[in-house]
């Protein structure tokens, strides 16, 4: 807990969770009060895959984007300061979209607004993994990547979190039977280059200096 939420001056997780949790079954806020907080720090210029309220369409959609612009919630007519405490997440993101599978969101620095609730619990998106080259199947043809693992999009560890403060309390091997299976896989395929790399060193035959020259 923050120094600030101990003095009251700004929400606790539970009393944000609670607030969020009034809003009416099927909405967004509501929504958002079942998942614990992943983002503590400021966002901007992150990139994060926002959480997706997947019972509002017929299938999961991705769509990562980078905070770019935060607005501030406007306060009621006639009110000139916000009541204690503060909301935990208040205000939104002016938001560019990089990724998207969604037709509604393009891609390519689409503009969209989103609450600062549904930015820290999202999932930053690692920009190496990102970008790193697609799988192959037989070395040369490339082919889209499986989906990601439900428990650990595909991390291999699933973090658990504290139900009263969202606090991390510890990790565990994921479970999930295929992603068990895409780890052996990935682990066996590891071995076997790096086998074949040896064995080739092995058979090498030096042709002079110009070849193998001194280290």
């Amino acid at each position: 807990m923050s120094f600030l939420s101990s003095i009251g001056f700004i929400e606790t997780n539970e009393q944000e969770r609670a607030r969020l949790a009034q809003a009416p079954e099927g909405s967004l806020n509501h929504y958002l009060s079942t998942r614990p907080v992943t983002i503590n720090e400021w966002p901007k210029d992150l990139l994060i895959e926002l959480p997706w309220q997947q019972p509002r369409t017929d299938r999961a959609y991705r769509v990562v984007v980078v905070p770019i612009e935060f607005r501030e919630d406007a306060l009621p007519k006639g009110v000139e300061e916000e009541r204690l405490p503060r909301k935990l997440h208040s205000g939104s993101w002016k938001c560019a979209v990089v990724f998207s599978d969604h037709p509604d969101y393009p891609a390519g620095g689409f503009r969209i607004d989103v609450p600062d609730a549904q930015i820290a619990r999202g999932r930053k998106v690692d920009l190496a993994v990102a970008l790193a080259p697609l799988p192959s199947v037989s070395g040369e043809t490339p082919h889209e990547p499986e989906p990601l693992c439900g428990s650990c999009q595909d991390y291999g560890l699933i973090t658990h979190y504290d139900p009263s403060t969202d606090g991390i309390t510890g990790h565990s091997r994921c479970a999930d039977a295929q992603c068990v299976e895409r780890a052996a896989k990935r682990a066996a395929e590891h071995e076997r280059k790096r086998a074949a790399e040896e064995a080739e060193a092995a058979a090498h035959v030096c042709a002079g200096h110009l070849c193998c020259p001194p280290s």
